[in-house]
Formats: structure tokens, sequence, C-alpha cells
């Protein structure tokens, strides 16, 4: 198995309230990019990483990826653009792939991925071409109007939180983000596993096994802080 890993790092996080853009945020005295990058370098088969940031970032973010050690790992930087979307094609197109590799796409906001839960996406996509980390959803949902007044119940039956990484076969990734390039020229707004959809490649999806949240808010940088902690990261 071979796959590269393209960590996207380039948003402005501005719902974290931190004084720097959250891929910058320190989290026991390392960079929030850094770990995440790390995190998903950490298999066997990993060929190179393909760091997005913002463009103010780009001389620091080759100090996040020093830090990381690589070894003989290929590792670049590249800018992003305007949408997540622009900013992994940008990834996409950095990376020297073969048409059998796997692309891994995850998010920097992802810190606490687990060795386990990256291995068996990887494994999964290697034999389906396509697959994703997600959560089912446990909770109530409702749904409200305009005024956030109760509308009705949604059902969530078969609903999923989708997380990264986010793992393609590299030829059906090129389909899928060349459909996505068009539909964003028509008004539409397509992500790679709708552009997985669009050229009638099934995504599989892996439910984590370990604690994979998101960090958008203050509340979610403590949760990380702590179980970053307790894990000795």
């Amino acid at each position: 198995m071979r796959y590269w890993s393209i960590v996207v790092a380039a948003g402005d996080g501005t719902r974290l309230g931190q004084p720097v853009r959250k891929a910058a945020v320190q989290i026991s005295g390392q960079a929030l990019a850094t770990i995440s990058a790390r995190a998903s370098c950490q298999h066997a088969g990993c060929e190179g990483l393909i760091l997005v940031v913002h463009s103010d970032d780009v001389e620091i973010a080759a100090n996040w990826i020093k830090s990381i050690e690589l070894g003989d790992l290929s590792s670049k930087v590249v800018v992003g653009g305007h949408s997540r979307r622009e900013s992994v094609r940008r990834g996409f197109e950095a990376i020297e792939a073969a048409g059998d590799d796997l692309v891994a796409i995850h998010d920097a906001a992802r810190p606490l991925l687990h060795p386990d839960d990256l291995a068996r996406v990887l494994e999964e996509a290697e034999r389906s071409g396509a697959a994703i980390l997600a959560s089912p959803v446990t909770d109530t949902l409702h749904r409200g109007d305009g005024n956030a007044c109760w509308n009705e119940i949604v059902d969530r039956e078969n609903l999923w939180q989708a997380q990264t990484p986010q793992v393609f076969r590299h030829e059906l990734l090129k389909s899928a983000l060349a459909h996505a390039a068009l539909a964003h020229a028509d008004g539409e707004r397509t992500d790679e596993v709708e552009g997985m959809a669009h050229i009638g490649q099934p995504v599989q999806m892996l439910e984590s096994l370990h604690p994979n949240p998101k960090i958008t808010t203050p509340a979610d940088l403590l949760f990380v802080e702590f179980m970053t902690s307790s894990q000795g990261r």
C-alpha cells in the first residue's frame, strides 16, 4: 500500500477566538498543524506529505514540517485557495502519485486521529477505491426555521457525520476533482465525496473507533488539549 497525505490547514479558524490562525494554535507546545500532519503520516505506507496552508503561513509551515521528522518521506508546503475544495485541488496537484496510489485528505483541525482508524480506512480504500472515517448520528435531530423555532424531527436512521481522513484511489480522485471543478463553474457546491458519487464510485463509510473530534470552538480546543495531555502526545 502506498498513500500520500494531504493535510488541509489553510482556514482562518475565526470561531476559535485565538490571536493566530487555527493551524498555528499551540497544543502541548506544538502547532495544531504539526500534530495533525504527523498523525496522518503514521502508517508505514505513507510516501509523502502535502501541507496546504494560508499564504501568510508558508514560512512557518516549513518549520512545522521539519518538527515532524519525516525522515525520507517527501514533503511540500502548498498555498491553499479561497475554499476547502480549491485547497484540496492544489494539494492534489502537488503530489507525485501513480494511478493506483491512495490519497488521504485530512483536516488539520482533527489532531487526535488514531493509527488504528487510519489503517482501517486506508485498507478499505485500497480494497474498494474510496472510504472515509465517519460516525453514525446518535443524537435526536430537530429542524428549526429561520428563527430557530422547532419545525420537525429529522429521522437519524442512516445519517452519518463525516470525518477525515477521506481516502481515495488517485485516479478516481482525479476524475472526481475534475467533475467538482465543472460543477463549481456551474454554481454547484461539490466536495470530494459528492464528486465520487457523480462519477459512479461508491464511498464506504467506516465508523471511527477512537475520538476524532474537529476543533471548531474554544470548548473543542479544551477537550483536545485534555486528551492530548492524558495520552502523552
